[in-house]
């Protein structure tokens, strides 16, 4: 029985060595771009190893059932099943190809039998032979062509295709203006007098509006060329009761925008041998005040063709933008304050002019907006651009180059003009500006490339030129200023990529120079380095990644010369003598500057969770050493290397992409944090406290240690206690000479947007809240100053108030006051005792909002099953507004500068825009 046992042990251990064999898995992997692909690596993710396919694509690799398979950096995933999986054997055995035996034939035997047939013009025989460059296709076969005496070339037979398609786009723009200061409606052009309260007719020159109150007052129905209605008096039985003028300076408006584009390309099968494109717009931009608008006519051409391996492009643009009026000589913030300041007893619309011809105002000290906006012409305001463009492009396997030139022109023409008897310019004034731009841009890149997906190194060098001209011609002065620049830029960069299956990492590191005509020094040392490193599917969690990046960069600048630094003539008045304003000095000269060099550095992250969350961080700082800044010397418009500064902050960001609610609704979420702050590091000797912009009695300053743009102004006196001192009247004390009074800079800036997706519908919500930052109202100081503003309306009647502070000798303050008291002159009321700006520090108000930007809800209709498209668009900016200022929107700027944000003036109200955009494709 024994030895029947041992007869079974070699069976059985053949069974076991069965069970136990290694199984595998073969098949083709394809590139992401279903191409097959040599040394393609695919990884099994289960046990670790990976194998390289052949040039076929195909590979065969170790695994277990339920194994998962990766391959292209873990883009493409495959999950083992059991019926997937032999033995190594099989496989090689199905690779094999199986053929039946055949009769062997035997040549020798042959031509023993078989008689020799010569053919001395058989093909075997021909000298000639087809390259191998020719078509494979022989049914598409265009052309035989012998390239030599025993070369020939098959060129295949292309059917080429006319296309022709564009689009289609117009909107509809509805605008009105936001909020604007409060102003009262109550208390007529006037003063006291013998303790009573009295209007001052327009022919009185009176500025004041603490007149009687209207209620009071009727019309005496007598001619008075200021008012058809007569002239105010003390209201009895049977007079008409005296009326309150609105004044409104804003309309609501309608503006369109259309655009025409048109495509037209010839294709031989799936290649395009030559694309034109034409586009066509005009857009009418309708201001919110009374008549003024702006026309933009844009023609666009592009060309693209392909030529013996070259890609070529040629672009053509025009654009002409005529306008009524701008603001370059703040004709609209002079107008919108007039309106402000203009008594509720007096009507800007009757009539714009008196019998004598001069213009009919409340005051020969004020304007009326009508007269104002009154020309015989129709434009004041026209600029022509034109862009003329060629680029090619070549490769040559690795090697690549890129050449670009063009050359754009523009004329730029302004007529500012004020009528005679306008406020601060009885004779009229009149200056025509007229501005010609040109420049010639070339840039080369060329290109080389080592490596492939998986290790690639790239080389370049970038060569630009940039050739500047710039004239400008003022009437007033007859004077014509002249710049030039021709600058260089020498850029060497090098470029590496490495990628594996789930880390990445790039590098780039480079230099260039920067040399140019109008600089004192050329720079030749400015690096950069970048790098990142990402790593995907950490702790084995699919599409879980991780990304570290950084850059430093050094770069040289200088003013653009195009550029005009003429605005900064208001920092030579006073606010009070705003209506001198009138630029027309421009910058004498753009030579002997030393370069604005630029140190900048970030560091950042990113953290991919899964297909939806990420999380995204970055610090940035960036040193900017010899900015230049406009100064006036020797009544000259100068620009001087002044200053250092350094703008540093960070921004976070959170995104929740395509979260899904139901089977067709999808929802996008994004969230981002932003804080900074541009600290002044260095002012050069004798322009500290330089002003950056504003006025002379109030501006933003360049003060070292300070952030850049500080407010300056005027401020009350206090103790060392931060009490406020009280005078001999009762009311707190204005200190002498100037100092910091606010910061413009907000604490942080949050954004906010949504998306939301329902079949062929998206709603899209933009919003932001800023909190911090302050910023100087003297909108709201001239109104109190006037009376005009609600605050001097509602309160000129207190009485025996108290104000918190002590006197010049210590104690306490008990003096009563009245706010406004008839039996004192006009300018020792609450208001106006400290002059047109009142006391600066006392109209800092924060400059904190939260904004609704845009909501747009949006549709496509498919036509002709999807080959025309109709795409429907409602939306609406600015749809909501709150701020903590009692004035205009914290983004306005002061005068439309650049610079200015943070002094509000008689800025610009922002608008709300409603809008339709009907969009088709075909």
């Amino acid at each position: 029985m024994k030895k029947n046992y041992l007869l079974l042990l070699p069976f059985t251990i053949t069974i076991l060595q069965a069970q136990n064999s290694q199984l595998y898995y073969s098949g083709k992997f394809l590139t992401t771009k279903n191409k097959e692909q040599n040394f393609l690596k695919v990884y099994n993710k289960n046990s670790g190893v990976y194998e390289l396919t052949d040039e076929e694509g195909f590979a065969i690799i170790a695994a277990k059932p339920y194994d998962t398979l990766a391959w292209n950096q873990g883009k493409n995933t495959h999950v083992i099943s059991t019926y997937e999986l032999r033995e190594l054997k099989a496989i090689l055995e199905s690779q094999t190809e199986k053929k039946n035996v055949e009769n062997i034939y035997n040549k020798a035997y042959d031509s023993l039998v078989s008689k020799e047939i010569k053919d001395d013009f058989s093909i075997e025989k021909t000298k000639t032979h087809l390259s191998k460059r020719s078509h494979s296709y022989f049914e598409e076969i265009r052309q035989l062509r012998q390239k030599n005496d025993s070369l020939y070339i098959l060129k295949r037979l292309n059917q080429r295709t006319l296309v022709l398609n564009g689009s289609f786009t117009t909107s509809l723009e509805i605008k009105n203006r936001n909020s604007i200061p409060g102003t009262q409606s109550k208390y007529v052009q006037g003063r006291s007098e013998n303790g009573t309260l009295v209007w001052k007719g327009p022919e009185t020159n009176e500025m004041f509006s603490f007149g009687p109150d209207i209620s009071t007052l009727g019309f005496n129905g007598l001619p008075y060329e200021y008012d058809q209605n007569g002239k105010l008096i003390p209201w009895i039985d049977g007079l008409q009761h005296a009326r309150k003028y609105e004044n409104n300076l804003f309309k609501t408006t309608v503006g369109y925008n259309n655009q025409l584009n048109v495509n037209a390309f010839i294709k031989e099968s799936y290649n395009e041998k030559i694309r034109l494109s034409l586009n066509l717009g005009q857009q009418k931009d309708q201001m919110y005040f009374i008549d003024q608008f702006d026309i933009v006519n844009t023609f666009k051409a592009k060309l693209n063709t392909e030529l013996s391996g070259y890609s070529i492009n040629f672009v053509f643009n025009y654009e002409e933008d005529k306008a009524t009026n701008t603001n370059r000589i703040g004709l609209f913030n002079r107008a919108y304050q007039n309106s402000l300041l203009t008594p509720v007893s007096f009507s800007n619309e009757q009539n714009t002019l008196l019998s004598n011809g001069s213009q009919r105002s409340y005051s020969k000290d004020a304007d009326n907006p009508s007269f104002l906006f009154e020309q015989d012409s129709k434009y004041r305001y026209q600029n022509r651009e034109k862009l003329f463009s060629f680029n090619v492009v070549k490769n040559w396997d690795e090697f690549k180059l890129n050449i670009s030139q063009s050359y754009e022109n523009s004329n730029i023409w302004n007529r500012d003009q004020y009528k005679p008897s306008t406020n601060g310019f009885s004779n009229g004034l009149l200056n025509e500006r007229i501005q010609n731009n040109s420049l010639y841009h070339s840039n080369i890149l060329g290109s080389y490339t080592l490596g492939k997906y998986d290790f690639k190194n790239t080389f370049s060098l970038n060569f630009i030129l940039n050739d500047r001209k710039s004239d400008v011609y003022n009437s007033l002065t007859n004077q014509k200023y002249l710049y030039q620049r021709a600058s260089q830029d020498h850029i060497f960069n090098y470029n590496m990529d490495i990628r594996d299956y789930d880390f990445e990492a790039g590098l780039n590191l480079g230099n260039s120079f920067y040399i140019s005509n109008t600089s004192l020094k050329n720079n030749y040392w400015l690096p950069k380095a970048n790098f990142y490193v990402k790593f995907s599917d950490i702790f084995n969690w699919h599409n879980y990644s991780f990304k570290l990046l950084g850059s430093y960069t050094q770069l040289s600048s200088e003013p653009e010369i195009t550029r005009s630094y003429a605005s900064y003539a208001t920092t030579l008045l006073n606010a009070q003598n705003y209506n001198q304003y009138f630029p027309v000095q421009e910058v004498e000269s753009f030579r002997g500057l030393s370069n604005i060099n630029t140190r900048e550095w970030k560091v950042g992250a990113k953290f991919n969770v899964g297909y939806n969350v990420s999380l995204e961080g970055e610090y940035f700082n960036r040193k900017n050493t010899d900015d230049v800044f406009p100064v006036f010397e020797n009544n000259q418009l100068k620009l001087k290397n002044i200053a250092d500064h350094t703008y540093s902050g960070y921004e976070f960001s959170f995104t929740y992409d395509r979260l899904r609610f139901g089977y067709d609704i999808f929802l996008i979420n994004k969230i981002s944090f932003f804080k900074y702050k541009d600290i002044v590091d260095r002012v050069s000797a004798g322009y500290q406290n330089l002003a950056v912009s504003g006025f002379r009695d109030i501006y933003k300053t360049l003060s070292e240690g300070q952030v850049l743009g500080a407010v300056m102004g005027s401020y009350f006196e206090r103790n060392a206690d931060g009490q406020f001192i009280i005078d001999e009247s009762g009311f707190p004390k204005k200190a002498d000479g100037m100092k910091i009074i606010a910061d413009p800079t907000p604490d942080f800036v949050m954004k906010f947007t949504h998306s939301f997706a329902y079949k062929n519908l998206s709603l899209d919500i933009n919003w932001e809240w800023k909190k911090g930052g302050q910023l100087w109202n003297g909108t709201q100081a001239v109104l109190d100053y006037y009376g005009r503003s609600s605050d001097s309306g509602e309160d000129r009647n207190i009485k025996n108030y108290v104000f918190q502070g002590v006197q010049a000798n210590g104690t306490v303050n008990q003096i009563p006051v009245d706010f406004y008291n008839p039996n004192l002159n006009v300018q020792e009321n609450r208001w106006s005792r400290y002059g047109y700006l009142g006391v600066a520090e006392n109209y800092i108000q924060k400059a904190d909002y939260i904004r609704i930007s845009n909501i747009s809800l949006s549709s496509n209709f498919p036509i002709n099953y999807g080959k025309q498209n109709l795409k429907l668009t409602f939306y609406v900016n600015n749809l909501m507004l709150w701020q903590a200022n009692k004035g205009a929107d914290p983004n306005q700027n002061f005068y439309d500068m650049d610079n200015g944000r943070g002094l509000d003036f008689f800025n610009l109200p922002s608008f709300k825009t409603f809008g339709c955009i009907v969009s088709l494709k075909f």
